[in-house]
């Protein structure tokens, strides 16, 4: 089955682990992947393939003049969207201008250089605090967001404390990225580390975030974030109507990786067939197969699951 896993109401953090192991879904934030990567609670995946590095890159440069990319360390930045952890940090540390997006830049690195240490968390504490402290814009906000994320996944903070940052920041900076992020990791401690709340109130919780984490502005958010709310309904167990909807808002959105949003199209697919949603299945269906590969291995079951509704198998 792509579309399901089960597992107990009550997930665990290992529970929780597992099921973003087992399923590859969970696509959430590209920024957050620079500090997850190797994080004791995200070890085993990452927020899978959204964009990356590079439309973070996009999104926190876009618009700069060429001097300011200059002071900021772009060799550092250049060097973080190849996933080159280390020799980025040791360019950043090495940049003689300094300045403040240099620093974001080199803290990010530090948190995703084996090995993770003490040391490299504190340090990295040290440079976002600095880029933080008294600043309201957007370099001060992806910071904030960084902290928080060291906070809830590094330092292992209580829960309230962990959401209270998140929330702080989206009420503090609303419509920017990096509240959109915080919301979207916010809807993944509801889901899965509260609790105190059934599984209806979690979804709930999550899905009352959609206004912040869906914005459309950001299409790998959005998509992303009603991909992760199906994925954790169907890991409760829940497959419905709503379920069906979020599937489809996140298809509509578009994830920008065509590989992500062909197996999109097969989730959608599933999901309806699972439904007897005949004619919103087929269609699913023929998306995913005019999108992937002949060699895909779910490529031959997508046309027997086709076949079977009454429509042809081949493209």
């Amino acid at each position: 089955m792509w579309i399901a896993w089960s597992a107990p109401h009550d997930a665990t953090r290992t529970e929780y682990d597992e099921h973003r192991l087992a399923l590859g879904v969970v696509k959430l934030t590209f920024f957050a992947k620079l500090i997850t990567r190797v994080a004791p609670v995200a070890r085993h995946t990452d927020m899978p393939a959204l964009s990356r590095i590079r439309i973070l890159l996009i999104l926190l440069l876009a618009g700069q003049p060429a001097a300011v990319l200059s002071a900021a360390g772009s060799d550092g930045w250049e060097l973080l969207a190849q996933f080159l952890y280390r020799d980025a940090a040791e360019a950043f540390a090495a940049d003689p201008a300094g300045g403040r997006l240099r620093d974001l830049g080199w803290g990010a690195a530090l948190l995703n250089e084996p090995p993770l240490t003490d040391a490299k968390i504190a340090r990295a504490e040290e440079l976002l605090q600095r880029v933080a402290d008294g600043q309201r814009d957007d370099t001060a906000w992806y910071a904030r967001y960084l902290l928080a994320r060291i906070a809830h996944v590094h330092r292992l903070a209580l829960v309230a404390e962990a959401e209270s940052a998140y929330r702080a920041l989206v009420a503090e900076a609303p419509g920017t990225a990096a509240a959109q992020l915080s919301a979207a990791q916010l809807a993944l401690l509801l889901l899965y580390q509260r609790p105190d709340l059934d599984v209806p109130a979690r979804l709930d919780a999550a899905a009352a975030l959609a206004p912040v984490a869906g914005d459309p502005a950001r299409p790998d958010i959005a998509a992303a974030f009603f991909q992760q709310l199906a994925s954790a309904a169907m890991f409760y167990r829940v497959t419905d109507e709503r379920v069906l909807a979020w599937l489809e808002q996140a298809h509509a959105i578009g994830l920008s990786n065509q590989l992500d949003q062909s197996t999109l199209s097969l989730q959608v697919a599933e999901t309806a067939r699972a439904l007897g949603q005949t004619g919103v299945a087929e269609k699913y269906y023929r998306q995913f197969l005019a999108t992937a590969a002949a060699t895909d291995q779910r490529y031959y079951t997508a046309e027997l699951r086709l076949q079977e509704l009454g429509g042809e198998g081949d493209r």
